[in-house]
């Protein structure tokens, strides 16, 4: 090789580095996965997303590939729950539950009004503490004195200033249910 002056050679990485600085490649490429089915993986069983398309690493006879992922149907996102038996609630009485659904814990109350059975959240739209029936077809909160109507759920007395949240009522066979 022969001799490359100083100069010669500042030009060349000062051109090379402009080059790479704003070559098409790296000015309109991002930072995002390019995934397709086919190609090698690492992990089994991970996912990704990329442009909506979602890929799993999976094993194939040629190693861990990406495939395209089946979509995983949704589960639905109410269920109705049995509280107790009719019979257990009489007319114009309240009663507290803790039902489970989906591995989640709700803290309700249900009341016998004339016109049927109502069902509500326990939880203390001031701050979520438990409500509870204090008679008189009210519940109270026992943290900052809050009333409500046992009946409607609606604010009697604050500091509370939103009703607490209701829940649909069903009563089948002898047994009373709440849609979660």
């Amino acid at each position: 090789m022969d001799k490359v002056s100083r100069r010669a050679m500042v030009g060349m990485i000062a051109a090379g580095f402009t080059a790479f600085l704003f070559s098409p490649s790296s000015a309109g490429a991002s930072s995002a996965p390019v995934i397709s089915a086919g190609e090698a993986c690492k992990r089994v069983g991970r996912r990704k997303s990329v442009d909506g398309k979602t890929f799993e690493c999976v094993r194939t006879a040629n190693g861990p590939q990406w495939k395209r992922a089946k979509a995983t149907p949704t589960q639905p996102t109410t269920s109705d729950v049995k509280v107790f038996d009719s019979s257990s609630l009489p007319s114009g009485a309240s009663q507290t539950a803790i039902v489970t659904s989906g591995g989640k814990n709700y803290a309700v109350v249900l009341t016998r009004t004339s016109s049927g059975v109502v069902a509500f959240s326990r939880s203390c739209t001031h701050q979520g503490s438990l409500v509870a029936p204090t008679g008189g077809n009210q519940l109270t909160c026992p943290s900052h004195g809050a009333v409500f109507n046992a009946s409607t759920g609606a604010v009697i007395e604050g500091p509370a200033s939103r009703a607490l949240a209701q829940y649909k009522v069903s009563e089948r066979n002898g047994a009373i249910y709440i849609t979660l």
